[in-house]
C-alpha cells in the first residue's frame, strides 16, 4: 500500500482517481481548497480512513509544503485547475494556480523525494485542430487564457521536473464529463443546464448549426489513465491524448439526451461562440500502444449516470 497524494481530489477527474486508488488499497491524501469540489465525492472514503483532506491552496507553497511533509506521498497525481470559464473571467488566478500551482508541486515533489507524478493538461493545447483526428504531435493553436495555462504547465513538467529527473506523464483531456461535473465546468450547456431544461419542458440553446463536434470522454475513464501510467514505471516523460476518438455533434448529443429522458423540448439555435472549437476528435493510437489504455465507459451509460444523479438530486 502506497500513499498517494491528489490535488483536486475531491472534484471531476480526482475523486474518480480517489475512488479507483483506495480500491486498489492506497491511502490517499486529497489536496483541494473545494472551490469547484464536492464533499460528497470523497466523504466515504474519509469516513472509513482510507483517505485524507488537506484544505489548501497550492498556489501557496508553503503551505502545500508542509502537506507533503506531513503524509511524505510515495506519488502524485496533479488534477487541481482553474476551469476554462473560471480562467476567463479570473485570469489571475487562473495564472496563479494553473501555473504557480503546478510549479508547487513539481517542487514539493522534488524536495520530498516522490517517486512518480502524473498529471492533467488538457486538448485545449490544440485550438482549432489543423486536422482529425488530432495527435500528440499536432502543434499549439491555443487562444484562450486556459489553454496558455495549460501549455505553461507542460513546458513546467518537460523542464524543471525532467532535470531534476521526476519522472512524470502528463494527459489532455478532451472533452470531459461526468455526474460528478460542477457548475464550472465549459460543457455543463450540455449536461447540467441542457437536462435540467428537458427536465422542467423549457428550451435548450445550442451555439451555431449543431454541427460543432466534441470527442467526449468520462471522467472515471480520466481518472484509470492516470492510475494505469502511475505504476507503469516502464513509460515517462511522455504526453497522451485522452480521448474516445469518437466524434459527437451538439445535434446528436441532444437526440441522445432526448431519447435517455424520454422527452423533448424546442431547440433554440444561437449565435456561434467565437471560443468554441468547431472539431474534437482524439487519436488514441500512442496511449493505447503504451499504456494499454482504452476507455470503457460509453456515452449512452455516461448520459444514463449523469440524467440518473441530476434527477436523484
Amino acid at each position: 500500500m502506497a500513499t498517494v497524494l491528489v490535488t483536486g481530489g475531491a472534484g471531476n477527474i480526482g475523486s474518480f482517481l480517489v475512488d479507483q486508488l483506495v480500491e486498489l488499497e492506497h491511502f490517499v491524501v486529497v489536496v483541494d481548497n473545494l472551490y469547484n469540489a464536492k464533499m460528497e465525492n470523497i466523504q466515504h472514503h474519509l469516513e472509513e480512513e482510507k483517505a485524507a483532506l488537506e484544505v489548501c491552496d497550492i498556489a501557496h507553497y508553503r503551505v502545500l509544503e508542509r502537506v507533503f511533509a506531513k503524509w511524505k506521498p510515495e506519488y502524485v497525481s496533479h488534477q487541481a485547475s482553474m476551469m476554462i470559464m473560471d480562467s476567463r473571467k479570473f485570469p489571475f488566478d487562473a495564472i496563479d494556480v494553473n501555473i504557480k500551482g503546478t510549479f508547487n508541486t513539481i517542487q514539493a515533489c522534488i524536495e520530498h523525494d516522490v517517486q512518480r507524478v502524473t498529471f492533467a493538461s488538457s486538448a485545449s493545447v490544440f485550438g482549432n485542430p489543423r486536422y482529425v483526428p488530432v495527435d500528440e504531435d499536432h502543434p499549439f493553436d491555443n487562444e484562450t487564457l486556459y489553454g496558455a495555462t495549460k501549455i505553461a504547465q507542460e513546458a513546467l513538467y518537460k523542464s524543471w521536473a525532467y532535470t531534476h529527473e521526476l519522472p512524470w506523464c502528463g494527459f489532455r483531456y478532451y472533452n470531459t464529463y461526468s455526474e460528478r461535473q460542477g457548475m464550472g465546468a465549459f460543457y455543463t450547456q450540455v449536461f447540467q443546464k441542457w437536462i435540467l431544461m428537458v427536465e422542467k419542458g423549457e428550451p435548450i440553446q445550442i451555439y451555431g448549426d449543431g454541427e460543432q463536434t466534441m470527442d467526449l470522454i468520462h471522467s472515471e475513464d480520466c481518472a484509470r489513465a492516470n492510475v494505469v501510467a502511475m505504476f507503469r514505471e516502464d513509460v515517462k516523460y511522455e504526453m497522451f491524448n485522452v480521448g474516445t476518438g469518437i466524434e459527437t455533434s451538439l445535434n446528436q448529443l441532444k437526440d441522445m439526451l432526448f431519447e435517455k429522458m424520454g422527452k423533448s423540448v424546442p431547440v433554440e439555435y444561437v449565435p456561434y461562440d467565437e471560443h468554441l472549437v468547431r472539431r474534437r476528435q482524439s487519436s488514441t493510437e500512442k496511449i493505447k500502444r503504451m499504456l494499454d489504455f482504452v476507455p470503457e465507459v460509453s456515452l449512452e451509460e455516461g448520459i444514463e449516470r449523469y440524467i440518473k444523479a441530476i434527477r436523484k438530486s
